[in-house]
């Protein structure tokens, strides 16, 4: 990913696509989601706290409730100087304390990796239903693939934020994996084929990978 972001060609059409999408629709869900505060969301607010505790980082300037994001999901977007973590309403709702803290803290660790530009990059990508047009194919053809395998790494990463900051947890990660998907096949030949093409990895790669960081902890 480095010598593919290091090409002036790439990083110029990257930046002209952020500067043209994610701003306005930042700008958006800046507008109509609720931050969260010790007085709007007392519970989450303090999860939030204690998984920054946890990590040792600072809560992000900007944490919001979001009607945008629909179903049980979360998501960290802007810039590495300027982190937004947003969550959605059924979230709140509809998971436990631990659970939340392995979701919240998931997102803290893309912000720790410093990642965010491709993280809104290929959140954007994948919300538009022809990025080609915006990326051109060539470009689109050069990062796809290896966006895809560098996305899935983060992803893996990212989970053992999510880990620390739910105690290693491992019901509470099963539990939440459940409540966000019913396939937690990862030993499937066809699944494994189709997950090349997919940025994020199957929920049975993740706990695998999660029990083997456990397991290496102790």
């Amino acid at each position: 990913m480095d010598k593919i972001l290091s090409n002036v060609l790439v990083r110029k059409t990257l930046q002209v696509a952020v500067d043209r999408f994610c701003k306005e629709q930042i700008s958006k869900i800046r507008e109509e989601a609720i931050p969260v505060t010790a007085v709007s969301f007392p519970r989450l607010y303090k999860i939030f706290s204690q998984c920054c505790g946890s990590l040792q980082m600072d809560v992000p300037h900007e944490v919001y409730v979001t009607g945008k994001l629909s179903g049980i999901n979360a998501l960290s977007i802007g810039t590495d100087k300027e982190p937004i973590i947003l969550i959605s309403r059924k979230a709140i709702v509809s998971l436990s304390d631990e659970e939340l803290k392995f979701m919240i803290g998931h997102e803290l660790g893309h912000v720790l990796q410093k990642n965010l530009m491709c993280h809104t990059i290929k959140g954007m990508m994948d919300a538009l239903s022809d990025y080609s047009e915006v990326l051109g194919t060539a470009i689109t053809d050069l990062i796809g693939v290896p966006l895809n395998q560098w996305y899935r790494c983060s992803e893996y990463t990212s989970d053992r934020a999510g880990f620390i900051c739910c105690r290693g947890d491992m019901r509470a990660v099963r539990s939440l994996f459940a409540k966000l998907s019913s396939d937690s096949r990862g030993e499937d030949p066809y699944m494994n084929f189709v997950e090349l093409d997919m940025a994020h990895p199957l929920y049975g790669h993740r706990i695998k990978e999660l029990e083997t960081y456990k397991f290496n902890c102790q």
